[in-house]
């Protein structure tokens, strides 16, 4: 659709970042995840302590410079980077007295946000509208069962979200037209009937997106980016972007790949775009460092140089991180990467036993992996791993090849996590008929936390066992490695520099509770 008419009515619509917060005693809570991850999750801590983790909302930023593009005032309030509480967001939405409220929901968190939807249905009488992977999964359910939502905006959702806004200010009758939505419409006799746009297409090129609307959040009244922070990174303020969307390889278990994406292309922003907007987050934001939190930053190695080599041709000297891979990228992109700053790479590997890779379609090779690390380590390139505990063919001898093969692998840090099967995945659909999915809530779908899967001889109970464990298995191995020790060493110096002694402190108490919780 064309830029809105300055003749249409004045609207606000509040983008809203639900916070979600259970008690666990003793002054401590879950503390959940959500807009912006890919896989949602919590976090335990004490109740006042700031998330450790808060991921920047791309989605919401990206639909907030769209709507204000089209003269829309837009409202924002992110309740995770501000670690408030739901109250506090209802009370900032009767504050806002918006005509539609847009959020963000997740599996784990859904039966909290549908609540808070209805208290602020009632308060504000707002248009309520969803959007993320639990909601595109389940549209038509939600919508059926749950009257306090309008309308739902499937998958990759930011033009189609812009859209239904403009057409519902047009008038009614052109919602039919909005891709990508579904929405509840009323009728005479009170009931409701649900009705379907045309499906939604990838949104390529990506350039046709703005700059993120970074100055609205958490909100516009106290714009700061300081509380969306990565532990990987070493410096603050750490400014997370994004460089691409999707990822070639579709691994069963990958809920933005599956859902939000639908297993669509691989798409990239230009390079120019790319360092125009690190340009922009140095000038404006003051990034001290950025994080490319792509789905997969290393898939292309054309456009790994292109931006390297466009770094190089601006004289641009800030260090940034990438959430990268051990299945595409070659030395020569990760010696063009150091060279042009880089100083941090993710790599999911998930499992070492050959068996579980290939049932979860993800094409990696073990040799592989530790050239990568290698690689990375030479040209100074801090190297984080992601494993997962419980995919389709796991054994209790799986899980111990991988955290062996882990335990000798120098990368400089690791996270564990329990296999989640969220709706919509092939994971999630293959679990349900093979009856390996537990009759759980959604609450319990949280791999930091529980397992929602058995496996043949594997309970549920032994998979979260085993990943709890894990962590403290895999530090007391690498303490014995002189090298790994050194390069700790150096980071935190660095960490000392940039952000003090509370910053080495805090890295020191997490280190010393994955030593001190449940040894084996």
């Amino acid at each position: 659709m064309s830029e809105a008419s300055p003749s249409l009515p004045r609207i606000t619509v509040l983008l809203a970042n639900a916070p979600t917060r259970i008690p666990a005693g003793k002054g401590r809570e879950r503390f959940f995840v959500k807009a912006g991850s890919r896989w949602p999750f919590s976090i335990e801590k004490a109740v006042d302590e700031p998330c450790r983790y808060v991921p920047f909302p791309f989605g919401l930023a990206y639909l907030a410079a769209l709507l204000e593009r089209d003269g829309v005032d837009v409202a924002v309030y992110d309740g995770v980077a501000l670690n408030t509480s739901a109250a506090a967001l209802l009370d900032y939405a009767v504050r806002s007295r918006p005509q539609v409220v847009f959020m963000e929901t997740t599996t784990p968190t859904v039966e909290h946000d549908l609540a808070l939807c209805r208290e602020i249905k009632t308060r504000t009488g707002a248009l309520i509208a969803l959007g993320g992977a639990h909601a595109t999964t389940f549209a038509e359910s939600i919508l059926r069962e749950h009257p306090q939502i309008d309308w739902i905006l499937l998958g990759e959702y930011e033009l189609n979200a812009r859209d239904a806004i403009e057409a519902w200010r047009q008038g009614e009758p052109l919602l039919d037209g909005v891709a990508g939505l579904v929405r509840a419409q009323a009728l005479a006799d009170g009931s409701r009937r649900i009705v379907s746009g045309p499906p939604g297409a990838p949104i390529e090129p990506l350039d046709l997106l703005p700059m993120p609307a970074r100055h609205l959040f958490p909100t516009a009244e106290a714009p700061s980016l300081w509380p969306y922070w990565d532990g990987f990174c070493r410096h603050r303020p750490a400014v997370q972007m994004h460089a691409s969307r999707g990822c070639p390889f579709h691994c069963t278990f990958c809920l933005w790949v599956s859902v939000m994406y639908r297993n669509g292309p691989y798409r990239m922003f230009s390079a120019k775009r790319v360092v125009d907007e690190m340009e922009h987050v140095m000038r404006e934001y003051g990034a001290r460092e950025i994080y490319f939190d792509d789905d997969i930053f290393t898939a292309r190695e054309a456009h790994v140089l292109a931006i390297c080599q466009e770094i190089a041709a601006r004289k641009l000297r800030v260090p940034w991180s990438v959430m990268g891979d051990a299945m595409a990228v070659s030395e020569r992109a990760i010696e063009e990467m150091a060279r042009a700053g880089c100083i941090g790479m993710k790599l999911g590997i998930e499992s070492a036993n050959s068996r579980v890779l290939e049932q979860a379609r993800k094409p990696i090779r073990l040799d592989k992996v530790r050239n990568v690390v290698l690689w990375c380590s030479q040209r100074g390139i801090k190297t984080h791993a992601t494993i997962t505990f419980g995919l389709d063919g796991e054994t209790l001898d799986s899980m111990r090849e991988t955290l062996e093969f882990c335990r000798s692998l120098p990368v400089d840090s690791i996270q564990f996590s329990v296999a989640t099967p969220f709706p919509g995945t092939p994971y999630y659909e293959h679990a349900s008929r093979s009856g390996h999915l537990l009759d759980a809530s959604w609450i319990d779908f949280d791999g930091s936390r529980s397992a929602v899967i058995r496996r043949e001889g594997l309970s549920a109970e032994e998979i979260a066992e085993f990943a709890a464990r894990a962590p403290s298995r895999w530090l007391r191995a690498r303490l014995r490695d002189p090298a790994w020790l050194r390069r700790q060493a150096r980071y935190l110096r660095e960490i000392l520099a940039d952000q003090g002694l509370a910053g080495v402190k805090r890295r020191l108490v997490r280190a010393a509770r994955l030593l001190l919780a449940r040894p084996g």
